[in-house]
C-alpha cells in the first residue's frame, strides 16, 4: 500500500530507534526513561543532552539544540532532510513513495547534464585540440593525476561541439538552456567559459552543481563562475570538499584557502585536507558547512593586503560558529600556498601548518608591527581584541582572552594594563547594554504562541539560523505549525506554491507567521535571543509538568528521580538569566 509522504514520513519515524541512531555518535546512558549524554552540538562537560525514546526526540539543554531523528542527522551529518529520510528509510526497510515532481526532476536533470558537460571538456582537455589548456596546467605544475582526481577540463572556443555531445547524450535544447550551461542569444550558441580552462566544482557529495573558469588570454574576469542558482551559490559552497572531507575527518582540521590552484596544489603535494572559498568573500554559510566536518580551521590565505583583509573576515565568521581558527603564516618570498609548494615540500609546508598561531595571537602581534602611530595601533588592536571576545559566547573563554592578552598588550605598547581592562569592559557593556534592550523586549512581549509564530515565519523564509531551521514538527505546540512543518520538510516547490495548499482560514494563520518572521529575518544579531527566549519557554513548559508528574508520584525512588530532574531544569533556567 502507497503512504502520502507525509504518513510515510511519520511511519520512517516510528519505525527508527531514535537511541540507536544518536547512540552511533554520542555516548549515551539510560537515566530513568531517557538517555543522557555530552552533547555533540557544543563543549560541555556536564552531561545535558537528553534522548527519549518514548518521544522519538533529543534535547540539549545546554544549547538549547533539540528536534527528532531526522534533525539530528541534518545538523550532525550536514544532510538534507530528503537524505536523512532515504537513508533510515533503507535502514527500517521502506522504500521511498513514487511522486511525480517536476522541481525534483529537473534538477536530477540538471545534475545530469552537469556531469556530463564536466566530462566532455575533460575529454577535451586531453584530446588533440586541448593543447592550450594542457599547456597551461603543465606551466602550473598540476600532474595528470591530478587533473583526473578534480576532472580538470578546457572548453572549446566552439559551443556547438559541447551541444552536440549533450544532444547525443539524450538531452533536450530546452533543458540544456534551463541549465544554464550554454546560452542562445542573437541565433548563435554561446559557451561562457570558450577557451577557459575549467574546474568542475562538487556539492559535497560529489555531484557536479556548478563550473569556474580560467582565461587564458588575458580576458577579464581571470576567473569566472557559473550563475547562481537552486543547485549552485559561491557563498554556500567550498571547492575540493568533496575531496578533503575524508582527510578533514581524519586530521581533525581544515586548510582554508582562497583559489582554486591553491587547494589543487596542496593535494597533489599530499595535503588533501584543503579546501578553498569560491572566488568570493567567505560566507557564514561556508563557516557552518566547515563546522559539519571539523572545529578546527587553518586559514592559509594569500600573503598581500587583500589576503590580511579577507582572512579577519573569514576569522570572524568562523569564530562565530565556534571553530578553533589558526592563521597560517608563510615565508615573505612566496604569495600564497600554492607557490609554497611549488617551491618547497610538503614536509615544510606541513612544518608551518604546526607552528601557525592562533588567529588572535597573529592579529595582535602582526598589528603591534606595522607602521602605525601610537594612537592608531591601540585602537586597532583593542578592537581586534574586543571583537574576538564578542563572538566568544562562553564567558569563561572571555574572561581568559582578557587574562592572557592584557599584559602582552601593555607591556608591549607601555600602557596600565587597569586602563586597558577599563576601555575593552565599557566597549563589552556597550554591546552588551543593546543587546539586553532587545532581550528584555522578547521577553516581555513574546510569549509561546507569539514566539513560535515568530519562529515558524523564520523557517518558511529559510533563515540563516541552522538550530531554527531545522526545528522539528513536535518542537511547536500549535497543531497547525506542527502540520505545516511537517509539510515544509518535505516540499520542494516555491513558498507561493506552498501557501496555495492551504484553505483561506489556515493561510491566514500562515501568512501571519511568514509577516512576524519578515520583521526579523534580516535582524540576525536578535534571533539568537529568540531562539534562547524559545528554550527558556520549553524548560518552563517541562519544569511544569514534571511537577505535575511529580503530584501524582508515590514510589520513593520516582519520586526521588523526578525532583533531580526539576532542580536540574530550574539550574539551567538560572544559568540562562
Amino acid at each position: 500500500m502507497s503512504l502520502a509522504w507525509e504518513d510515510f514520513v511519520e511511519e520512517v519515524k516510528q519505525r527508527v530507534n531514535i537511541v540507536d541512531v544518536i547512540s552511533r555518535y554520542v555516548n549515551l546512558k539510560k537515566t530513568g526513561k531517557n538517555y543522557v549524554g555530552l552533547c555533540p552540538f557544543h563543549q560541555e562537560k556536564t552531561p545535558s543532552f537528553y534522548v527519549s525514546p518514548d518521544k522519538g526526540l533529543y534535547h540539549c539543554f545546554g544549547c538549547g539544540a533539540a528536534g527528532d531523528v531526522f534533525s539530528f542527522l541534518i545538523n550532525y551529518r550536514n544532510l538534507t532532510f530528503r537524505e536523512a529520510l532515504e537513508e533510515l528509510a533503507r535502514e527500517v526497510g521502506l522504500e521511498l513513495p513514487k511522486k511525480d515532481e517536476r522541481i525534483s526532476a529537473e534538477a536530477n536533470i540538471f545534475l545530469e547534464i552537469n556531469k556530463a558537460v564536466a566530462t566532455f571538456y575533460h575529454i577535451y582537455l586531453n584530446s588533440k585540440y586541448g593543447a592550450e589548456g594542457r599547456l597551461y596546467l603543465k606551466k602550473r605544475g598540476v600532474s595528470s593525476e591530478i587533473q583526473e582526481k578534480f576532472l580538470l577540463g578546457y572548453a572549446p572556443l566552439n559551443p556547438t561541439l559541447l551541444l552536440k555531445y549533450l544532444e547525443k547524450k539524450g538531452f533536450s535544447k530546452d533543458d540544456i538552456l534551463k541549465a544554464k550551461v550554454l546560452y542562445f542569444i542573437k541565433d548563435e550558441w554561446k559557451d561562457p567559459f570558450a577557451g577557459r580552462v575549467v574546474f568542475p566544482i562538487m556539492n559535497p557529495r560529489g555531484k557536479v552543481i556548478g563550473f569556474g573558469g580560467r582565461t587564458l588570454t588575458g580576458e577579464e574576469p581571470k576567473y569566472l563562475n557559473s550563475p547562481e542558482s537552486d543547485l549552485f551559490s559561491k557563498g554556500k559552497n567550498l571547492y575540493a570538499l568533496y575531496q578533503a572531507k575524508e582527510s578533514i575527518k581524519k586530521e581533525g582540521e581544515a586548510i582554508l584557502v582562497e583559489g582554486y590552484m591553491d587547494a589543487i596544489s596542496l593535494h597533489q603535494a599530499g595535503i588533501t585536507n584543503a579546501v578553498a572559498s569560491l572566488g568570493t568573500a567567505f560566507t557564514s554559510h561556508q563557516a557552518k558547512l566547515l563546522k559539519s566536518y571539523t572545529n578546527k580551521v587553518i586559514l592559509g590565505y594569500d600573503q598581500d593586503s587583500a589576503g590580511y583583509q579577507a582572512g579577519k573576515r573569514a576569522l570572524s565568521l568562523l569564530e562565530l560558529e565556534g571553530l578553533e581558527v589558526y592563521w597560517l603564516s608563510l615565508p615573505h618570498d612566496v604569495k600564497d600556498p600554492d607557490e609554497f609548494v611549488q617551491k618547497y615540500s610538503k614536509e615544510e609546508f606541513l612544518r608551518f601548518v604546526k607552528e601557525s598561531k592562533t588567529s588572535l595571537d597573529f592579529l595582535i602581534e602582526n598589528t603591534l608591527n606595522l607602521p602605525m602611530n601610537f594612537k592608531e595601533k591601540l585602537e586597532e588592536i583593542i578592537e581586534i581584541l574586543t571583537s574576538s571576545i564578542l563572538r566568544s559566547k562562553n564567558i569563561l573563554v572571555q574572561q581568559e582572552k582578557i587574562k592572557q592578552y592584557l599584559p602582552v598588550i601593555s607591556r608591549k605598547l607601555g600602557v596600565p594594563e587597569e586602563g586597558l581592562q577599563r576601555e575593552i569592559q565599557k566597549r563589552i557593556f556597550s554591546d552588551r547594554s543593546y543587546r539586553n534592550d532587545v532581550k528584555i523586549e522578547i521577553t516581555r512581549y513574546f510569549g509561546v504562541s507569539k514566539t513560535e509564530e515568530v519562529l515558524l515565519g523564520l523557517i518558511l523564509l529559510k533563515t540563516n539560523n541552522s538550530q531554527i531551521r531545522n526545528m522539528s514538527p513536535e518542537d511547536f505546540s500549535f497543531p497547525l505549525y506542527q502540520e505545516v512543518l511537517k509539510k515544509w520538510r518535505i516540499w520542494e516547490g516555491t513558498l507561493e506554491e506552498f501557501l496555495n495548499l492551504w484553505d483561506e482560514d489556515k493561510r491566514v494563520l500562515i501568512d501571519r507567521a511568514i509577516s512576524s518572521g519578515e520583521e526579523f529575518i534580516n535582524q540576525e544579531e536578535v534571533i539568537p535571543f529568540l531562539w534562547d527566549h524559545f528554550q527558556k519557554l520549553r524548560i518552563k513548559k517541562e519544569i511544569n509538568k514534571l511537577i505535575e508528574e511529580l503530584s501524582k508520584v508515590e514510589d520513593p525512588a520516582k519520586e526521588k528521580e523526578l525532583m533531580e530532574e526539576i532542580y536540574f531544569l530550574r539550574s539551567l533556567l538560572e544559568v540562562k538569566d
